[in-house]
């Protein structure tokens, strides 16, 4: 099949959903799958692939966004092919998956995400009158009831849940397929070779070690995660946090010195070589508002790694509540936070979540992710194909 993927960047170094389609449109070159890659930035790691410039303008904002759905469409359409499949905001596609879900839902959690209630307040003001997010929200509304749309992937139950609760599309029109991980490079093995190496470099010894990662602080929950901090400061506990990431941490620096914590954090910024610190931790924890279907999680599983996320993180649906880790309620809940992080200091209870964790993580293999697609793919191409005929 001919294949057009577009993303607003395709950055595969970055990890997160621009790693994922990265990863795929390299497994479906590796099918023999003619592939093209349009996005506004590009980085090529593979040859075979060929990509394309969507002209858009950077600044401000709302144009931005307004050019490349123009130009990627106008881009798009000189070619003819069998499948186009859309990750972001853009127009023109056959399959469309969203990784970052329906914008209704995600902004009801971001407002959620905003702890004093008179800067919420101002955000729901500033949102409500804003062109670029009303021109999002439109433009959401048609990429899901678009008529060239034949099928929607979501890549959650919950996703697929928001679209057709915001949406009232037909459920026989969505197919949920989660992300896959990459179970070589995620595996509880690097334990071995990378734990002692990080922790070393990190100058910590044997004590507990908590992963989290994000790009967006307020959003993921940090807040959530340093209060509970405060509270296992108060139970003597011997640990330590690393935070991964991209972000203003001044705020948050401020709240673990009020909470008398900050000597257990460690505020990392973006780290290479991801693994080794799953590697080098012993849970992670993810307090999310919203994710659509979060990697970190399923790669900490990958790793062996247990989870605490939220019932707002879609990658909870693969998880099973007090198994592999826990799937908490309310994300604002510091108290619960600290209660479930502590039974994790038991060696025992750890060691059983972390083995639950791998296996788990193994049913969801990238390689899986990438043939339920492709089947997917092939019934669109195929149904296409008829019609064309038909007419």
């Amino acid at each position: 099949m001919k294949i057009a993927l577009n993303i607003y960047k395709y950055l595969p170094t970055k990890g997160g959903g621009e790693g994922y389609l990265a990863n795929f449109a390299n497994q479906l070159v590796e099918r023999g799958h003619e592939v093209h890659v349009f996005a506004s930035k590009w980085e090529s790691n593979n040859k075979k692939i060929h990509y394309h410039t969507i002209p858009s303008i950077r600044y401000p904002k709302f144009l931005k966004d307004v050019s490349f759905v123009v130009n990627g469409r106008r881009e798009m359409a000189k070619y003819d092919f069998d499948i186009v499949h859309v990750v972001g905001r853009a127009l023109g596609m056959n399959v469309f998956n969203p990784h970052c879900g329906v914008e209704k839902a995600w902004l009801k959690q971001d407002l959620l995400s905003v702890r004093c209630p008179y800067l919420r307040l101002l955000k729901r003001i500033i949102t409500f009158f804003s062109f670029r997010q009303n021109y999002i929200l439109w433009l959401d509304r048609k990429q899901y009831t678009g008529k060239g749309v034949s099928r929607i992937i979501a890549i959650s139950d919950m996703i697929k849940n928001d679209i057709i609760r915001y949406h009232d599309i037909d459920p026989h029109k969505i197919d949920v397929v989660y992300n896959g991980v990459d179970l070589r490079r995620f595996n509880p093995d690097n334990k071995k070779e990378y734990r002692a190496v990080i922790r070393s470099k990190l100058s910590l010894g044997e004590e507990f070690i908590i992963l989290y990662i994000s790009n967006n602080f307020r959003l993921k929950g940090l807040s959530t995660l340093i209060m509970s901090l405060g509270e296992l400061k108060k139970s003597g506990k011997d640990f330590k946090a690393l935070i991964i990431g991209r972000g203003n941490d001044t705020p948050y620096r401020k709240l673990a010195k009020k909470l008398d914590c900050q000597e257990n954090l460690m505020f990392l910024g973006h780290v290479g070589g991801i693994e080794k610190y799953y590697a080098a931790s012993d849970l992670y924890v993810h307090p999310t508002f919203f994710d659509s279907c979060s990697l970190v999680v399923t790669e900490s599983l990958a790793s062996g790694l247990p989870v605490i996320t939220t019932k707002y993180d879609g990658a909870s649906g693969v998880m099973e509540d007090g198994r592999e880790g826990f799937v908490m309620k309310r994300p604002e809940d510091h108290r619960e936070l600290a209660e479930k992080i502590s039974l994790f200091f038991d060696d025992e209870f750890r060691q059983k979540a972390s083995i639950s964790a791998r296996e788990k993580a193994e049913k969801y293999p990238a390689e899986k992710n990438c043939d339920e697609i492709i089947k997917i793919f092939n019934e669109v191409a195929s149904r296409n194909k008829l019609e064309n005929q038909t007419f």
